[in-house]
């Protein structure tokens, strides 16, 4: 008679339990997929970021081989000069910037 007793007692507490438990394992796999759609556009952003600075990367590397092949021709044409101050203030922030960005990507991924 005791058996029945606890077992009539203690079946309440587990199915309550087991729904509590069922409950928060949803609710976790409900934010991992939140994270998981979160990773997916955070990876096509920075690949679309990365081929800016390919991009950038192959325009620079470029204008080097072909229009610097020394000092002498960038001072020469005051165009060449100025597109290069022009870079050098512009566009290589742009670039550092998007770096700057990228880490603090990271830190906001790392927190969530």
């Amino acid at each position: 008679m005791n058996w029945s007793l606890l077992t009539v007692a203690v079946i309440p507490v587990s199915l309550g339990e087991m729904y509590t438990s069922l409950l928060n394992v949803k609710q976790a796999m409900s934010v991992e997929r939140k994270l998981i759609d979160y990773l997916k556009t955070y990876i096509d952003h920075e690949s679309e970021r990365l081929e800016d600075v390919k991009r950038f990367y192959a325009k620079v590397s470029d204008l080097h081989t072909e229009l610097y092949k020394g000092p002498a021709t960038v001072m020469a044409n005051p165009l060449v000069a100025f597109t290069l101050i022009k870079r050098l203030h512009s566009e290589w922030l742009n670039v550092a910037y998007e770096q700057q960005d990228y880490y603090h990507s990271l830190q906001w991924l790392e927190e969530s």
